[in-house]
């Protein structure tokens, strides 16, 4: 890999080490982060160039620019897998001490990217995406009925899946709602997001502002996963956290009635459960340990106290949910 770099790239390491997944090498001046894609994602690929040099021209910190090979071209081939490299020129070394607030600059920078190509934009087609992923589940569900269960793990997803399709059910409903009866505003644009914002995002000790991880959609994608990730990290002290990271945002920019509605409903829409399902069965077709029984049986036994989240979610996060009549779901009432 040294010798693909220097004779592709003409970068010249002189050590390695990694980020993430990703093999990472330092030259004494730049970080130089090596990703490997594919062929069929050439369009994902164009627009994650666009955002790239969208956000570091307005202004975003620590984020790699396209590095490109010594003959001009961003993806080079080695044996059977193409490449592209990243290149880090400024970095950070220790986590944001406010992460709320600077995720709001995050998408501040973020606002108004638009593309040609619309392979990673997601604003306003949650029902649909949320529809269509929640069908195939199905589909897995009923043909696991039909053919008995093999495992402990598949007659759990067996018993629960009508459960959970029945809160998918109510969150694409309130979603709904909240597009017909609240009125956009200022606040509600696309933005730059990521596919899942976490608590540990930006808390490794390089932070890389990944634009592998990005998508175009709401910015309250971002704090609804953020949230989530938190809530399931630390069930029993979750209120703190949560309102220190939404007051740390809104000292940027506050959140709409509108945003308030769509990031309840992203909360109430079982993602953590869906992961789990599609996760057992891709190891399953690829052949990897499939043995997840553990983890399904803990998102089944704190299923309770996630409804009792949700119901008093809107006072646990400090939102003016009086003033702004956001309503609750009968469900969790």
């Amino acid at each position: 890999m040294i010798q693909f770099l220097q004779q592709e790239f003409g970068i010249f390491p002189g050590q390695s080490f990694k980020i993430r997944q990703y093999d990472a090498y330092y030259d004494g001046h730049h970080i130089y982060i090596l990703i490997k894609v594919y062929e069929q994602e050439q369009e994902e690929l164009q627009v994650r160039y666009e955002m790239t040099n969208y956000l570091r021209q307005n202004g975003e910190k620590f984020v790699p620019a396209f590095f490109a090979a010594t003959d001009g071209r961003f993806v080079k081939q080695l044996d059977e897998n193409y490449y592209i490299v990243l290149k880090l020129e400024q970095w950070r070394n220790k986590p944001y001490q406010f992460p709320g607030r600077r995720l709001a600059y995050f998408h501040n920078h973020g606002k108004y990217f638009r593309s040609e190509k619309d392979v990673l934009n997601r604003l306003g087609k949650w029902k649909e995406l949320w529809e269509s992923r929640i069908d195939r589940l199905e589909k897995i569900w009923q043909q696991n009925v039909m053919n008995q269960p093999n495992n402990d793990f598949e007659r759990l997803f067996i018993d629960s899946f009508p459960y959970y399709a029945g809160m998918t059910e109510n969150a694409i409903q309130y979603f709904v709602d909240t597009t017909i009866d609240e009125q956009p505003a200022g606040f509600d644009v696309a933005t730059v997001c990521h596919e899942r914002f976490t608590m540990d995002t930006w808390i490794d000790p390089i932070i890389l502002k990944d634009p592998f991880e990005w998508i175009v959609d709401h910015p309250v994608r971002d704090i609804a996963e953020w949230i989530r990730h938190v809530y399931f990290s630390q069930p029993q002290m979750v209120q703190k956290p949560i309102q220190k990271f939404i007051q740390d945002y809104e000292t940027q920019t506050s959140l709409s009635p509108f945003a308030w509605r769509l990031l309840y409903s992203r909360l109430v829409l079982p993602i953590h459960y869906f992961q789990c399902i599609e996760l057992y069965y891709a190891r399953l077709a690829d052949n990897f340990d499939n043995d997840m029984t553990g983890e399904i049986k803990k998102i089944l036994n704190q299923s309770g106290d996630y409804e009792r989240f949700l119901a008093h979610f809107y006072d646990m996060a400090g939102a003016p949910h009086r003033s702004l009549q956001l309503p609750k779901l009968d469900w969790f009432n």
